[in-house]
């Protein structure tokens, strides 16, 4: 919930005064940085403050430049007996230089992937904070610095361009007007208006990849590749969103022109090179709330390439055939449909007839003279099929000996009987003889699903 005021207090982060007189010169960095920001952008800003180093330098700075345009935000996120008391202080700080004061109370709990919590949870309130006090931005206080850090997790972690591009300087209404200055710089700045910043001891934790890397990594490279390697990393990760930026209008205008009723259009989809299919894919199955991967990417691609399918999260699959490449529904695990007289049902890749007479082949189950209540469902733990002579098989080592891919497996149809016997895992086992005539069931694959013998 949302509040104005904090009660508990901790000492003022302001040490002692600092004149007028007593401020460094406007060619500083820090105050270069703000006034170029100010110049580009308009309206009202609240200056995300946690009484850090980097926080304080854009307040003072802002304050300094522009206090009419500015209000300042500090969150408590509960995660520290300090950190009421450090809101606090940031309140004091901001009434003293004038400006107004809104604050939050996030009520976090450590626990699993509590930086990411913290992190989406932050931001949710300053936008929240943002909209209700009439602000156009609000401005965080990154730096150069931080942006060298995430370049270097990200890579660590396998990032593609669009996450070498790090740290972005504007993204909606979040822009971060100290991206390209130095923490040293705004070290000095902070000391030379005699204020205390606090420290947060999760920068020093070193269970934390950032921590690691800000203490570790980024110094070691600094000592190996000389002082400018910092400011390079930065650099590269401007370009490289700059770059990205690029590729990605030029994808959202070729996903506009291989738009066709009921999906894309595959040979338009197939004639993008790499780069610009590979975000067009991703910016389409976001519209349909597919959760992307750079595995999945790369296996759509292929059933792109070869014409066929592939299996998406959430029980459909992904299908290119006939030219159309298209999303369709599967049927989930456990799902069952009744078989009726000739009339064609859908499951999985499959359609399926009860044929009231018949002579099976490769793709058609004899079902005997006397036919009981049929259906097709997904298969169940501990499945197993009962053929002809008493011989019985595990589902699962059919679809193994198969070579049936995962993804396919809970969607492929069994063939069950009212006793929920299952009597065919569709045109797997157990092989159908030709030449029997009578009552059978038929199936026919779609090209996406089509296996040898189908």
């Amino acid at each position: 919930m949302l509040q104005r005021s904090v009660s508990t207090t901790l000492p003022s982060i302001r040490s002692q005064p600092v004149s007028q007189d007593d401020k460094p010169s406007p060619a500083s960095p820090v105050r270069s940085a703000l006034e170029e920001f100010f110049r580009a952008y308009g309206g009202r800003t609240l200056l995300a403050v946690s009484g850090g180093v980097d926080s304080l330098a854009l307040l003072t700075a802002a304050a300094e430049l522009a206090p009419e345009r500015v209000g300042v935000a500090s969150l408590d996120h509960g995660l520290r007996p300090t950190s009421a008391g450090e809101v606090e202080a940031v309140r004091a700080l901001a009434a003293s230089l004038g400006l107004a004061f809104h604050t939050a109370q996030l009520g976090l709990r450590p626990g699993p992937g509590m930086e990411a919590r913290a992190r989406a949870a932050r931001y949710a309130a300053l936008e929240t904070l943002r909209a209700q006090g009439g602000y156009q931005w609000v401005a965080t206080a990154h730096t150069r610095d931080d942006q060298a850090e995430t370049l270097l997790m990200r890579l660590g972690r396998g990032a593609a361009l669009r996450g070498a591009g790090g740290v972005r300087s504007h993204r909606g209404h979040l822009v971060r007007p100290l991206l390209s200055v130095g923490r040293a710089d705004l070290e000095e700045h902070v000391a030379a208006r005699g204020l205390v910043p606090v420290r947060d001891p999760s920068n020093a934790d070193l269970s934390l990849l950032r921590a690691r890397i800000r203490h570790g990594v980024l110094p070691a490279l600094v000592q190996a590749a000389g002082p400018a390697a910092v400011k390079n990393l930065a650099a590269f990760a401007a370009h490289a969103a700059e770059d990205e930026a690029l590729l990605a209008e030029q994808a959202a205008l070729a996903l506009e022109r291989a738009r066709v009723p009921g999906g894309l259009d595959a040979v338009a989809v197939r004639s993008l090179p790499g780069p610009l299919q590979r975000r067009a894919l991703v910016a389409w199955l976001a519209e349909a709330a597919v959760a992307v991967s750079g595995r999945l990417v790369s296996q759509v691609q292929e059933a792109l390439r070869r014409g066929g399918h592939c299996g998406l999260p959430g029980h459909r699959l992904l299908r290119s055939e006939g030219g159309l490449v298209r999303i369709a529904a599967e049927a989930p695990a456990g799902a069952e449909v009744a078989l009726a007289p000739d009339a064609w049902v859908l499951f999985g890749g499959f359609r399926l007839r009860l044929d009231s007479s018949s002579t099976p082949g490769p793709a058609a189950f004899p079902v005997g003279q006397q036919v009981g209540p049929l259906k097709v469902r997904g298969r169940r733990p501990g499945d197993r099929v009962h053929a002809n002579g008493g011989r019985r098989r595990s589902v699962q080592d059919i679809f193994v000996d198969a070579r049936i891919p995962a993804e396919q497996r809970d969607s492929w149809p069994l063939l069950v009987e009212a006793q929920e016997r299952v009597l065919w895992v569709v045109g797997l086992w157990p092989p159908v003889r030709p030449g029997i005539a009578g009552p059978a069931v038929l199936a026919e694959p779609t090209s996406a699903m089509r296996r040898d013998g189908l």
